[in-house]
């Protein structure tokens, strides 16, 4: 099975083809994820991952449209970014973009991708609640209604080729 870890930072997943633009990173390939091609063959990956990177880019859908060139048919994409109402959302003057359940859809519905899950991901204190499964339940309702009272974690969204 072969993964890549787009953006790996210090933190590669084991296992994995580190990229990142950073070479005091644990890349194995040294990248700009803002330019395309990236050096890997079309369907190449059977998994990829993509953890905390794409606030970073100012154009994040040149690293979808890579992930799916890339990706063998069957493969998946897993993304995580910290979710727009996230205080680490705004506590890096680095992030470019802020995300919310339907930017995720946006961002991925261009390309051929199934979605398999997205899932807003809140603080301990409300999954204690039960609050993450409600509104994991009805994502639009919370986007639309309650974002700003309850504020989310993180989102991670899950895609198949």
């Amino acid at each position: 099975m072969i993964i890549l870890d787009l953006g790996c930072k210090k933190n590669k997943i084991k296992g994995a083809i580190g990229v990142d633009i950073d070479p005091n990173s644990s890349a194995d390939k040294i990248h700009d994820l803002e330019k395309s091609p990236y050096p890997f063959p079309d369907n190449y990956a059977d998994l990829i991952f993509a953890k905390h990177i794409l606030e970073h880019l100012q154009n994040p859908r040149i690293l979808v449209q890579e992930a799916y060139r890339i990706l063998k048919p069957g493969g998946k994409l897993i993304m995580e970014v910290p979710h727009r109402t996230s205080y680490v959302a705004y506590s890096d003057l680095e992030h470019n973009r802020y995300f919310s359940y339907y930017t995720f859809r946006s961002l991925v519905g261009e390309e051929n991708f199934k979605k398999l899950k997205i899932t807003i991901k809140f603080y301990k204190i409300y999954r204690f609640w039960g609050i993450q499964k409600l509104f994991n339940k009805f994502p639009e309702q919370y986007e639309r209604f309650w974002a700003h009272h309850f504020p989310a974690e993180l989102l991670i969204a899950e895609w198949k080729k």
